[in-house]
């Protein structure tokens, strides 16, 4: 991956028509523009598999999901393509940036690790509505949960076997059905 001090500092609105165009998507973090990488059959897999039971949770009520190829601007103005998420906005429906998520799903890698637990963490907890993000990895059956609670703080929460809720769906997932296939390393 390029560094950042190698590149050429966009405004969003540069950013915003140079991804109109661009062949590969970008993600735009504090005036640079990162190119998406692909992911591994494992990650593949896992959104997948989380995307799909969440689209069929949110089928008659005022939700939607969206996975990969949908941008999400969190209020520092900055771009990220989660690799799920389920925003409740019915204002934002039909439109291909969105700006609330009551969920958000990244799958861990070695590459990204450290950013989703970082940057994005902090960028995500800043989103209105954000009730969890959820952190999977694709080395061994954990999720981490970062839970909003009603007075502004956070909880962390692991999980390593049953299952798990994601808010706004009464959606519950268990480890079996988001592993299902998946070759762990």
């Amino acid at each position: 991956m390029p560094r950042a001090s190698d590149a050429k500092r966009m405004t969003a609105p540069e950013y915003l028509e140079f991804e109109a165009n661009a062949e590969i998507k970008h993600e735009f973090v504090n005036g640079f523009v990162f190119a998406m990488t692909g992911g591994t059959e494992a990650h593949n897999l896992i959104i997948g598999a989380i995307y799909t039971r969440a689209r069929l949770a949110a089928a008659g009520k005022p939700c939607r999901a969206y996975m990969e190829g949908v941008k999400l601007s969190v209020p520092s103005g900055n771009y990220y393509y989660p690799d799920v998420f389920v925003s409740c906005n019915e204002d934002e429906f039909g439109k291909d940036i969105k700006t609330t998520a009551c969920f958000v799903v990244e799958v861990l890698s070695n590459r990204t690790g450290d950013i989703d637990r970082g940057e994005k963490l902090h960028n995500y907890h800043r989103l209105e509505g954000l009730k969890a993000y959820v952190l999977v990895s694709q080395k061994s059956q954990l999720v981490e949960i970062y839970r909003a609670l009603e007075d502004g703080t956070w909880r962390y929460e692991t999980v390593e076997e049953g299952s798990f809720k994601l808010p706004c769906l009464d959606l519950e997932l268990s480890l079996a059905e988001v592993y299902e296939d998946v070759e762990l390393d």
